[in-house]
């Protein structure tokens, strides 16, 4: 009797243990299933939202997971090196030569100038918006987002605060790796410039003027964030006129030009790659009389993809205010540009540039350049 007790005890033992396991399984299977579950109805809800707040200080109430971005132009530069898979435009002009350090799927989105009913007809989650913060454009982004009814995040277009700005986007969506990517070549590559610039005595400060327009007759002052490189790398913007208000370029005479003199000439591209502002001055006898042009000091700004200095005046300032600190204060700045122009475009253009495209980029020639005339959208 006692034996088949024990023997009866021990099937239980053994039953007992199976159960357990038994139940054990069906729980995390389970478990396993309500989470699935979970995770594809949070995947499948359109309107789960959290509340925000912009670099404006403005709150908002934006998609969990943003998915579709619209910006403006001057943001687009910036968007394209965070986040270009999230795109639903583009809004700048491409040459044939810009196209190629673009991806594919980029260049496949629909050109779209701003108009409100282009927006809202991309259905974007969210519209960044990069530019002077102010009252004004503040109170412009407001209206805006009321009147669509899709929200509208500020970012500054002040070169001095792209740390913070890579830092915001990549909460925002998800993509602090590539703005930890960002961040990291502004620390090694960018944040040294200001911190010298201001260690340069006012009388060893090089004196440039930043020319633009047909026949380099327009340029920016100081205050403007179109020639805020010059302010970055501690050089004097001999630009001594208003700043004019949205593209602005303000006027300049000849006479001006002449009194100012100044030792350095930057010479622009535009939105293209067309180098006829830099063949204007080079053949223009008056321009052969100022400083800078006798003694060779007159310099074409590299603009592939767009331009280094500004237009627009977004992130590719950061490769410009590289090259234009080398460019002006050998002595200071040592800058292997070949190395940091390659590491730049990795980042900020996912692209990897060839060796013959390394020496187009930083010494542009006319001749190097295909069909360079004929830009389109």
């Amino acid at each position: 009797m006692d034996h088949f007790q024990k023997i009866n005890e021990s099937d239980m033992k053994r039953y007992s243990m199976r159960l357990v396991r038994s139940s054990i399984l069906v729980m995390l299977a389970l478990f396993v299933t309500l989470l699935s579950a979970y995770s594809s109805t949070e995947r499948k809800l359109p309107h789960a939202t959290c509340e925000v707040t912009d670099m404006a200080g403005r709150k908002m109430v934006v998609p969990s997971v943003i998915r579709r971005i619209y910006v403006n132009k001057p943001g687009s530069v910036l968007m394209y090196a965070v986040a270009p898979d999230m795109l639903v435009s583009r809004s700048l002009w491409l040459t044939y030569n810009t196209k190629r350090y673009l991806k594919s799927s980029y260049l496949q989105l629909p050109y779209v100038d701003g108009s409100v009913e282009e927006i809202v007809r991309l259905k974007p989650d969210i519209i960044i918006s990069s530019f002077n913060i102010n009252p004004k454009t503040k109170d412009e982004a407001e209206r805006l987002s009321q009147k669509i009814g899709i929200p509208v995040y500020m970012v500054p277009i002040d070169m001095g605060m792209y740390e913070q700005t890579f830092k915001a986007l990549g909460e925002l969506l998800n993509r602090k790796e590539q703005t930890g990517r960002m961040r990291a070549f502004l620390h090694t590559c960018f944040d040294g410039i200001a911190l010298k610039s201001k260690q340069i005595p006012e009388k060893q400060r090089v004196r440039v003027y930043y020319a633009e327009g047909e026949r380099g007759l327009n340029t920016d002052p100081s205050a403007s964030f179109h020639s805020q490189i010059l302010d970055v790398v501690g050089a004097i913007n001999v630009a001594q006129v208003a700043v004019a208000s949205g593209q602005g370029m303000s006027a300049v005479s000849m006479e001006q030009l002449l009194l100012w003199n100044p030792d350095v000439v930057l010479v622009w591209t535009g939105m293209g790659s067309s180098m006829s502002t830099m063949h204007a001055i080079q053949n223009d006898n008056l321009w052969a009389t100022v400083r800078a042009v006798k003694n060779k000091k007159l310099y074409q700004i590299p603009f592939m993809p767009f331009g280094w200095f500004d237009r627009p005046p977004s992130t590719n300032r950061i490769m410009g205010a590289i090259w234009t600190a080398q460019q002006l204060y050998p002595g200071i700045y040592h800058y292997d540009l070949k190395k940091v122009t390659r590491e730049y475009f990795d980042i900020f253009y996912h692209y990897k540039l060839t060796d013959e495209e390394l020496a187009a980029l930083l010494h542009p020639n006319p001749q190097l350049l295909i069909n360079s005339t004929s830009g389109n959208h």
